[in-house]
Parts: structure tokens; sequence; C-alpha cells
């Protein structure tokens, strides 16, 4: 079983390596001699590879080159996958700020739809603003939260310090708007998401992040409510909805930690509907695996999770 994440094998090992050596001047068979790991896997592994051939490069000689090296190698029981929801959100980001564009992304909770838009962000702090529905009482937070982040004025009525954050997003010379847990949106704010749509189209790219958010504002629309069909109309296409079956995800995953057994991953995977879950249960299982020095089985995992 491994407990070193794949950051950690393809990145962080790797160009502590490569810093090892340009900064003592030597070559690979330095880190050899000192890792006593043989030529042809201290290159595989300096490559970010970590297969030889068909055989996944056991953690130990990741161990011992770190240690060789002097990198201390921080425990961590999970880390950040390429899972498809992950990817098809990255792409509806990059596409938007591409195209200058409104989109929107709709996924259950725990299908990874405020991560992406946190990882997003961590790519572009420059340029991108992210607030949330659920984090402000009324519209006029709201518009302060945007505010503080593009470093507009907050002083003044709701609609001077909104005109004001349109304003900086326009004067950057990229900006990018995300709004997430959208369904959690108070009817105040449904008409400023339609002054932002109207005042940053084709300019700055605005998404909208939710759980049934699409559904969310065509009803209303229909039910004829003031400000949603407007904002719905806007949002009538560009829509990415998240996969909620993670079946193949589940099993990639655990591949990578370690987890090879197919009766832990059918248990998993009948069981796990989303990735906040699947965390916490995986989380937990390494940990008892590493303390009770056993491999994780379905027998465990019941143990564990029996309610």
């Amino acid at each position: 079983m491994t407990n070193l994440t794949q950051i950690q094998r393809t990145t962080d090992i790797p160009q502590a390596m490569q810093r090892f050596l340009d900064e003592r001047g030597v070559k690979q068979p330095e880190i050899v001699k000192l890792s006593g790991v043989n030529k042809a896997t201290v290159n595989l592994i300096s490559r970010g590879i970590e297969f030889n051939g068909n055989t996944r490069i056991s953690d130990k000689y990741y161990k011992q080159i770190a240690n060789a090296i002097g990198l201390k190698l921080e425990k961590a029981y999970w880390q950040h996958f390429n899972t498809f929801n992950f990817k098809q959100a990255i792409l509806t980001f990059e596409n938007a700020r591409k195209n200058k564009e409104r989109r929107g992304i709709d996924g259950d909770t725990g299908l990874g739809k405020t991560y992406a838009a946190t990882a997003f962000k961590k790519k572009y702090p420059a340029i991108v603003t992210l607030v949330k529905c659920d984090e402000v009482a009324n519209t006029k937070e709201f518009v302060i939260a945007m505010a503080e982040q593009v470093k507009a004025s907050t002083i003044g009525t709701k609609n001077t310090i909104l005109k004001a954050v349109v304003k900086k997003l326009k004067e950057k010379d990229e900006a990018f708007l995300i709004i997430d847990e959208f369904e959690n949106s108070k009817k105040g704010i449904i008409p400023v998401i339609k002054y932002l749509a109207d005042e940053l189209e084709g300019v700055v790219p605005v998404v909208v992040l939710g759980i049934d958010v699409e559904k969310m504002l065509s009803k209303s629309a229909e039910k004829r409510k003031q400000g949603f069909i407007q904002v719905n109309r806007r949002w009538s296409f560009g829509w990415t909805f998240l996969n909620q079956d993670i079946t193949e995800d589940i099993t990639s995953i655990c591949e990578s930690v370690g987890i090879e057994r197919k009766t832990v991953i059918n248990w998993l995977t009948a069981r796990v509907k989303d990735f906040d879950s699947l965390k916490n249960i995986i989380t937990t299982a390494l940990i008892e695996s590493e303390k009770s020095e056993e491999p994780i089985t379905t027998e465990m995992l019941n143990e564990l999770f029996a309610n």
C-alpha cells in the first residue's frame, strides 16, 4: 500500500532531485550512490514516471531518494485527482475565459464544483473573483463581497458599489467572475446577476455554479418570476452538467492510493456517490490500515462504517 501522493511521486520528488543536482553541480549517479536505488529507477523517478514497465515503482525507493537528498516528505492520505468532473469543470472555465462568455456548471453536492472553482482561482489568482451566495445575509453583502475582492469601494448604496465593481472588472487587463452555490441566491441577488451579465457581456466571463440551478432558473421563468425570466434567458445555453456516476473515478482513485482489492472497490462503488464521502472513507481506512498493519478489506470497511 502507498502513502505517497501522485503529486509527491510525479512532481515534488523529481523537482527536489533536480534542485539537489543543480545546487551541487553533480549528476544522477550521485543520487544512485547516496540512495542505494538503482540507476534505471532513479532515472524513471527523476522524469516523473511512476511505472517501470507495468509495475508501479514502490514507495520505498521514493523515500530512499528523499532521505538521500534531504527532502522531508509530508504524509498524505488524500490528494488531487483529475476526475472526469474536475476536467469538465476546468474545461468549462477555460472555454469561458477564452471566449469571454457566460457559462453554468450544474451538479449535486460533492461532485467537485467548488473544488474546481477554487483550483481555477489558484491558477489565475490575479484575474478570478469567486463569491458564494450562501455566505451572505443579503444582496448588499453579496455586492460588498465582490467589491472587496476586486478592491472597489464598499461605501454607498448597493447600486453604487455594484457599479464600482463592474468598473473595476472592466478596467482589468483580464477578469473572470465565478458565482458559487447559486441555488442559494436570495431573491434580491437575481437582478444583480442580470446587471452583471449585461454589463460584462463579451468583456468578462461570468460562470455560475450550483445544484439544479438550470432547473431552478427555467422553472422560475415559467412561473413568470421577475428577474428570473431575464437571467434564465441569459443562461439559456452553455451549461455543463457534472456526471452523477463516479464509478470509474472511484476505481482509478483506489488504484492511485494503493487499494487494489476488487471486493473493496466494489464495496465503495456500490455505496459512495460523491467525492466528499469517498475522501472521508478512504482516508479513514488508510489510517486504520496503517495503524493495524493490515490491508484494507470489506470487513474493515464494514466495521468502520457499520452505520
